[in-house]
C-alpha cells in the first residue's frame, strides 16, 4: 500500500475510525492524514477516552496516522503531554503543519 488518504469527514463518533479504515482500504493506502479541525472537542479532552479509542481502532488496522494540530491551539496540560509523547511514535504522530505530516507519512 502506498499513497496518503486524507480524512474528508467530520469525525463525530469513535466508530468513524472504521469508516476511515474502509476509505484507506478502498484507496489501497496504509497512511492517513487528519486535520485537527475534523476532530470533535471530545478528542482533545482525554477524560472522555475518545482520542485513545479512536486512535486504537486505526492502529488495529496498522494505519500510519498523522494528525495536524496547529501549535496555537489551546488544550489541557494533559493533552499537551499526550501530544509531546506522540511526536516520536512509529505508527501515530502529531504535527504542527501539513508538510511535516506528509513527509513523515511518505517515509
Amino acid at each position: 500500500m502506498s499513497g496518503i488518504t486524507e480524512c474528508e469527514i467530520d469525525v463525530r463518533r469513535v466508530d468513524d475510525a472504521l469508516e476511515l479504515v474502509t476509505v484507506c482500504i478502498e484507496q489501497q493506502t496504509g497512511r492517513l492524514l487528519i486535520d485537527a479541525a475534523r476532530l470533535p472537542d471530545e478528542f482533545f479532552d482525554l477524560k472522555t477516552r475518545f482520542a485513545g479509542e479512536f486512535i486504537q481502532k486505526l492502529q488495529n488496522y496498522r494505519l500510519k496516522l498523522a494528525i495536524v494540530l496547529p501549535p496555537d491551539g489551546e488544550h489541557s496540560a494533559r493533552f499537551g503531554e499526550f501530544v509531546r509523547e506522540a511526536r516520536t511514535g512509529s505508527g501515530f504522530r502529531f504535527f504542527d503543519d501539513r508538510a511535516g505530516a506528509e513527509a513523515w507519512l511518505s517515509e
